[in-house]
């Protein structure tokens, strides 16, 4: 079966975030992860950094109760809306939201004991600037709890796409792939480094791994989350004329009696403010 480009997911802002549902399918797995490494303080002041519909920040928010107060910071707008209904719907009063990105913060100097990210900072313009600014707002010893997905994600379908586009002499697509791949998912020893140059002492790395499976390739390009999270950035890569044969040949390649399987390896790291 030929290939065809899945329908793109058109929605405004606001639209999405009605529809959003980022907690089983997604960040589920990372957010809980983060729950459990960090240290849970009934008087702390923590900081949800990337805290876009709310997860693990309302929860985070409930579990430290109602003397410890709670930051979520994104600039996402329609997020944020979405994050204020759940805490009306749910009685939180322990949280304040910030429109603003992880490079500036709108907090004061050493005023946070607890920093979480769920799969945030792979996703700011500047990763040093950003680990900068949370160790200007965090106490001495304060705690940073970051979890992410791996360079090996999804390696399954990464590993067609780089034989597809290799099989056509498609070597500037190739290196396109991997740059995406570095630029999103750094690996553990990178991301370490990063927060040593911030300050941050690391005392845990915890692996984790969850799988998406989906009964056939098919369905996985027209699946609407990746459609909106993935696709984009995987056909970007192709050049317009061999998109067609690539991603057939994808498909192919991806087609196992059994389904599809995509493996999603991710590190839950933990860091001290030195």
């Amino acid at each position: 079966m030929t290939w065809t480009p899945p329908a793109e997911v058109a929605l405004t802002p606001t639209a999405l975030v009605d529809v959003f549902d980022d907690l089983p399918l997604w960040s589920a797995p990372f957010g809980m992860a983060l729950l459990d490494a960090v240290a849970l303080s009934p008087t702390a002041v923590a900081l949800d950094v990337g805290c876009g519909a709310g997860f693990p920040l309302v929860e985070l928010a409930e579990r430290l109760g109602p003397r410890a107060h709670v930051h979520g910071v994104d600039p996402w707008e329609a997020a944020l809306a979405r994050v204020r209904a759940k805490l009306a719907a749910r009685e939180v009063a322990n949280v304040t939201l910030h429109a603003a990105r992880a490079e500036a913060l709108p907090l004061p100097d050493r005023s946070v004991d607890l920093l979480v990210s769920n799969n945030g900072f792979n996703n700011v313009d500047d990763l040093d600037a950003a680990l900068a600014e949370c160790a200007r707002v965090a106490r001495p010893d304060a705690q940073l709890g970051y979890a992410y997905n791996l360079p090996a994600s999804m390696r399954e379908l990464y590993d067609a796409l780089d034989a597809a586009l290799a099989a056509r002499g498609l070597d500037a697509a190739r290196a396109a792939v991997r740059a995406h791949i570095d630029h999103k998912r750094q690996p553990i020893d990178a991301t370490v480094a990063a927060l040593a140059r911030a300050g941050f002492a690391t005392t845990r790395v915890d692996e984790h791994a969850f799988r998406w499976r989906f009964a056939d390739a098919a369905a996985l390009f027209a699946h609407w989350f990746m459609r909106l999270a993935f696709i984009p950035a995987w056909i970007e890569v192709v050049p317009a004329a061999e998109r067609a044969a690539v991603f057939t040949a994808v498909s192919a390649a991806l087609d196992q009696p059994g389904g599809v399987t995509l493996t999603i390896p991710f590190a839950c790291i933990v860091a001290r403010r030195r």
